[in-house]
């Protein structure tokens, strides 16, 4: 599996969701230690500044998951993800909506990033998928990330609530898709109990969304919103990495059982 290779373990990536260099610079500041990859979106973009922010996160020996979703024309959006990649992005996503040929347009001019395709949004309620598509959102996510394997792509984003729907595919004993289970699950809209959801639809805890199959989660709020932003990404490194622990422990009894 794909994965970028970061000075510690944590499984989070931080959504710089601010409109400032110095906000953004500052929530990496405050969670040194503590976390390695960052989100640059469409605010930070919009506003100009992405290339900025990235150069700081760089500096600091944090790697990037570029979130411009471009969802156009193939050749535009291979231009699109070639800007990312020169800006020394790891992670660089591309709306699945794009087609499998907008798709392979991005992995031809990824560099050394991986490509991440975006399926339905976490934001978006299930019944808004069935009224746009004909069909449920789960079969929508599994029409997306075959495509996104079909096109090259490292990845896959969804919601926690795939993930269990999609390993039903590449864990079948006949026929498994392993195309599927190659693909790097990358996975905003996780909650801690109690947490607020805010505009998330599609919400599991942390906890969850790990058992279920996914490799990284995108968080914000949760730490961007807390009075002390390293404390809080610590103790959710803390439950991640439980939650691993307790996975692999399962994955080898059941192996156990099975040999």
């Amino acid at each position: 599996m794909n994965v970028i290779s970061t000075p510690n373990s944590s499984r989070i990536i931080l959504a710089l969701d601010v409109d400032t260099v110095v906000k953004a610079v500052g929530l990496m500041d405050a969670t040194r230690g503590q976390i390695n990859t960052v989100k640059i979106g469409l605010e930070l973009i919009t506003a100009q500044i992405a290339g900025e922010v990235c150069t700081e996160a760089k500096n600091r020996g944090l790697a990037v998951f570029w979130d411009g979703k471009p969802d156009d024309v193939p050749r535009t959006i291979g231009k699109s993800v070639k800007e990312a990649a020169k800006r020394g992005a790891k992670m660089i996503n591309v709306h699945a909506n794009a087609t499998v040929e907008g798709m392979m347009a991005a992995v031809a001019n990824k560099g050394d990033a991986l490509i991440l395709a975006v399926s339905a949004l976490t934001s978006i309620e299930t019944e808004e998928v069935e009224l746009e598509f004909g069909h449920s959102r789960k079969a929508q996510v599994l029409y997306y990330a075959r495509n996104a394997s079909y096109a090259g792509c490292d990845g896959l984003i969804c919601s926690p609530k795939e993930l269990e729907f999609l390993a039903k595919f590449y864990g079948r004993k006949e026929n498994p898709e392993k195309q599927l289970a190659r693909l790097v699950k990358v996975i905003p809209g996780t909650r801690s109990p109690g947490a607020d959801a805010k505009d998330q639809k599609n919400v599991l805890t942390q906890e969850v969304a790990i058992q279920n199959g996914a490799n990284w989660l995108v968080i914000g709020s949760e730490i961007n919103g807390a009075e002390n932003p390293a404390t809080a990404a610590e103790a959710l490194n803390i439950r991640i990495a439980q939650a691993l622990a307790e996975k692999e422990k399962t994955e080898q009894q059941k192996g156990a059982v099975t040999a």
